[in-house]
């Protein structure tokens, strides 16, 4: 199974989380084909954990993950925590292929996106 999570930093604020929830429900239409499974993990402050949500993943048989980084920067999520959480998974779980992709703010059509919206 290929598994793609979009993992977000996460709120305290229930509807920041249910925000990201329902962008994940829109990835998950779109991605139909490319991925069996598309979910949502954070880094803190809400559930599921990114490292809750891989081994969940490896439990249900995935064997490729995709790891999106829903961040705008690459402060310490992006730069440390995230690929220490891979490495770790990948150590345990030798058998998955893990890929860990540029985060938000890395893409280059971001720009795009931001143009689109302003002059709507």
């Amino acid at each position: 199974m290929k598994a793609l999570i979009i993992a977000a930093h996460g709120s305290r604020k229930k509807e920041s989380n249910l925000e990201v929830a329902l962008l994940v429900e829109r990835v998950s239409k779109k991605a139909k084909g490319s991925f069996e499974t598309v979910e949502l993990a954070f880094l803190q402050m809400a559930d599921p954990l990114l490292e809750k949500k891989i081994n969940e993943l490896v439990q249900k048989g995935a064997t490729k993950i995709v790891i999106f980084p829903f961040f705008i920067a690459s402060g310490s999520h992006v730069l440390f925590d995230i690929p220490e959480l891979i490495k770790q998974a990948q150590l345990t779980h030798n058998h998955v292929e893990f890929k860990l992709t540029r985060h938000l703010g890395k893409i280059e059509a971001i720009e795009d996106v931001i143009i689109h919206e302003v002059i709507k």
